[in-house]
């Protein structure tokens, strides 16, 4: 199976946030036994005036829950979010649930971030994969940062 998982990125601007270094994630081939699938990346959340913010996540399909499709078949993924470039520490998000108090850099000279600050990463058990037919399964994250 080949799984893509494309990120688009949405932003509230009562502030002036900017999120860089964010990729797509592309997730590989799996096979049975091989066990879970995990992906992640460091990314950097920088505002202005500093101060707390919160990510609210949400997939493509019209639940805006976390599934990878492939015509009308599924797989639920887990999505988490760490204020910390590192996956210790991680918080499961919800789609649809704002994740708050989330601490970023402070935003210099409208410049994108020297240092990463953040981390979002992906979990799909391997029990979901087990349970779903062979096929080229896709999704699309919608993130919304916001200041709080």
């Amino acid at each position: 199976m080949l799984f893509f998982l494309l990120l688009l990125l949405a932003m509230v601007t009562h502030a002036q946030i900017i999120v860089s270094e964010l990729q797509p994630f592309t997730l590989g081939r799996w096979t049975i036994g091989s066990g879970d699938i995990a992906s992640n990346q460091d990314i950097c959340v920088a505002l202005r005036p500093r101060g707390p913010y919160s990510v609210t996540a949400g997939g493509d399909n019209q639940n805006g829950e976390f599934v990878l499709v492939s015509g009308f078949d599924t797989i639920a993924y887990q999505l988490f979010f760490n204020d910390r470039p590192r996956v210790n520490g991680r918080t499961q998000l919800a789609p649809g649930r704002a994740l708050t108090g989330l601490r970023g850099r402070r935003l210099r000279n409208n410049q994108p971030c020297n240092r990463l600050t953040a981390n979002l990463s992906i979990l799909i058990p391997a029990a979901n994969l087990t349970a779903a037919p062979a096929g080229r399964y896709s999704s699309n994250i919608v993130l919304l940062v916001s200041p709080e």
